[in-house]
């Protein structure tokens, strides 16, 4: 077996130059350094310290093994300042996973100003593992969207999205534009799989109007969020779409919001990690700046 421990006392024996300095160094006993010192020696079968009342001097078996264990002190010194570092300042390799539309839009620019302001951080951004084990893989965070399920992971709200309906001037001149949520089912419908709504769409008006469920007819459904706000701003039909996905065509007039004030919405955004007491300033400096950007009313509200 390994004897560390011992090891390390002893190397602190050395190099205090006694076992009172060394007990000081240490918080410990004397006794308890020098009984480090004696099972090291009983393990290895030989002496390592000459002892007398005022001095103590090395065996040539105790001054080899005493470059082995100074070696190790400076190791495991290395390894504390090293650990430190990576709680205290942002450095190191930072590993991020968030769904894929939204991580190019919002999670990236973040990102690129971290890397700008921090020359010691680097950034693995992975836009197809947000529902990976974080712990298993070895990610330091991921952006999640929707409800949590339970787990030891701790969990920071960086906003609330929602989804609303959107069209194309020209589809809306076209097709007419919707009064009601009724109306949708006279419409051509563009669904974004991941939602997992299927034909039947869940608007909540405003107010006390309550949830209305409208069945739709679905012309092109797709898992990329970018296709669909392409189609949508192509006039092929009107999409039930994440408020984050379609903000900047709804202000530069490439989409118009229809049925405002219905919405599917409230849905949160966390940043998931590991560990909130021991996560690594990093991590915590990634949250912060994400928070930051998005801002206390999220940028992509319509």
């Amino acid at each position: 077996m390994p004897h560390w421990n011992e090891l390390a006392v002893f190397a602190h024996v050395v190099r205090a130059g006694g076992f009172s300095a060394a007990a000081d160094e240490l918080g410990l006993a004397k006794a308890t350094v020098s009984e480090h010192v004696r099972r090291l020696e009983q393990k290895l079968g030989v002496r390592l310290l000459q002892r007398s009342t005022r001095s103590l001097s090395l065996t040539e078996a105790g001054a080899a093994c005493f470059r082995h264990g100074e070696r190790l002190l400076e190791e495991g010194e290395a390894a504390t300042r090293a650990a430190v570092a990576l709680h205290t300042r942002p450095t190191g390799l930072l590993r991020v996973a968030a769904p894929e539309t939204f991580g190019a839009l919002h999670v990236a620019p973040v990102i690129a100003t971290l890397l700008a302001e921090h020359p010691e951080l680097d950034v693995e951004l992975s836009l197809a593992s947000a529902t990976v084990d974080l712990v298993k893989n070895k990610w330091d965070l991921a952006v999640r969207i929707g409800p949590l399920p339970p787990s030891r992971l701790v969990a920071r709200r960086i906003a609330t999205v929602e989804q609303v309906v959107v069209g194309a001037p020209d589809y809306l001149a076209r097709r007419g534009r919707p009064r009601r949520p009724e109306d949708l089912a006279q419409h051509d419908a563009l669904q974004f799989t991941p939602l997992g709504w299927g034909d039947t769409w869940r608007l909540k008006g405003p107010g006390t109007r309550g949830e209305r469920r409208v069945a739709v007819r679905t012309r092109f459904a797709s898992d990329s969020g970018e296709a669909l706000v392409a189609a949508a701003c192509a006039g092929a039909g009107l999409g039930l779409l994440p408020n984050w996905m379609v903000y900047r065509e709804v202000r530069a007039g490439a989409l118009v919001r229809v049925l405002p004030g219905w919405a599917r919405g409230n849905v949160p955004v966390h940043a998931v990690h590991a560990s909130a007491s021991r996560a690594p300033a990093k991590v915590r400096l990634f949250v912060d700046a994400l928070i930051r950007h998005v801002g206390r009313r999220p940028y992509w509200e319509i």
